[in-house]
């Protein structure tokens, strides 16, 4: 695999499979930082099925491995080697076990933004600390930033860190500020044309810096506003590729429990014994707990692929709820500027209802 890799900020030169494996593995090392013994990284890709011939259910089958943050080396094996035939994505918080949300995250050792316009480019030089490391994403003028911390931050921390970021460069707001954001590794290719582009590294600045240096002076976001889940009536679900994934498969991604063939799993909700979390085999039958408290109608606590993620990622905002499910599941989607069918909904029906807490729980 032969890229070219820019010497200063859009200034490529040729680069060797040697330099391909050093620049990963500085990359690797810098999102790692100082994490204790037993962190991991997660790296996923899309896995196409075989013989399969519709474009979003192969969009959909998003598979990952787990190698050790302090080894770095592995994961920039199979990363190179995933690389040259399908795209690849990195956990850009070491995660504590194998789990794919935040709550597999306990710190969190860089800062990152996704610049995807000219203008959120010329504003990065007027920042207080330069970002020590830019990687080109394959995609014009596309660019993310990360900034390496000195010390690391808690989720909450980290993502108001980012957010600030955000606002002062004009960058996407949006789901990348995530603390369970995964982006595109350098030294790998993006699969969205053709041929496939390369991911470069375009600097890397091995210096850390306290997160108090890198906000000096930059003026605090306004907290998110809150955008509740439409009412199931309000929602077209053919025009929702999320709604098309398998239960099993997005219930696997989302717990990281392999459902048997008996389709019952130890429910990710609460402590159980028994199994008692049943995965249906329609995305439109969903799946059903028989072993959580009941809601007010009665029945069992059960949904889709939107309620099992808004329960274990609590959050009520539902357009991030959409946005997180979008970069897990389907993260090459041409989705920038369209808002999917439940996202949609959920802006027509807050205009005319008033926003509440989901009816889970």
């Amino acid at each position: 695999m032969e890229h070219q890799t820019p010497t200063v900020f859009g200034s490529p030169q040729v680069s060797s499979p040697r330099s391909h494996t050093r620049d990963l593995l500085r990359y690797l090392t810098a999102l790692a930082g100082h994490e204790p013994r037993g962190g991991l990284f997660e790296v996923r890709y899309r896995a196409f099925a075989r013989g399969g011939s519709d474009l979003e259910d192969q969009r959909a089958r998003m598979r990952r491995s787990w190698h050790p943050a302090s080894a770095p080396i592995g994961a920039a094996r199979a990363i190179l080697e995933l690389a040259e035939r399908t795209d690849v994505y990195i956990g850009l918080a070491p995660r504590r076990h194998r789990h794919g949300g935040k709550s597999a995250i306990k710190r969190i050792w860089t800062l990152w933004a996704d610049l995807d316009t000219p203008e959120s480019t010329g504003q990065v030089s007027t920042l207080p600390v330069a970002p020590g490391i830019v990687v080109q994403s394959g995609s014009a003028g596309h660019r993310h930033l990360y900034w390496p911390l000195s010390a690391p931050l808690g989720i909450a921390e980290a993502e108001l860190a980012n957010r600030t970021l955000t606002l002062a460069l004009g960058a996407d707001g949006g789901a990348v500020v995530n603390a369970a954001t995964i982006l595109r590794p350098p030294s790998t290719l993006n699969h969205k044309s053709t041929p496939p582009a390369p991911v470069m590294l375009v600097t890397l600045d091995r210096r850390r810096h306290p997160v108090e240096e890198i906000l000096t002076g930059l003026p605090a976001p306004a907290p998110p506003a809150l955008t509740p889940r439409p009412p199931p009536d309000l929602v077209d679900r053919s025009g929702d590729p999320l709604q098309v994934i398998k239960p099993e498969h997005y219930i696997e991604v989302l717990t990281g429990r392999e459902v048997p063939r008996s389709r019952k799993i130890s429910c990710p909700l609460h402590h159980e014994r028994t199994p008692s979390f049943h995965v249906y085999p329609t995305p439109e039958q969903g799946w059903t707990c028989f072993g959580c408290p009941r809601g007010p109608n009665g029945k069992p606590l059960g949904g889709d692929i939107y309620t099992l993620a808004e329960k274990l990622w609590r959050t009520e905002d539902f357009l991030e709820l959409t946005r997180r499910l979008y970069d897990t599941f389907l993260p090459a989607s041409p989705r920038r500027g369209a808002q999917p069918a439940a996202a949609a909904a959920a802006g027509s029906a807050r205009s005319h209802r008033p926003r509440q807490r989901p009816p889970f729980p």
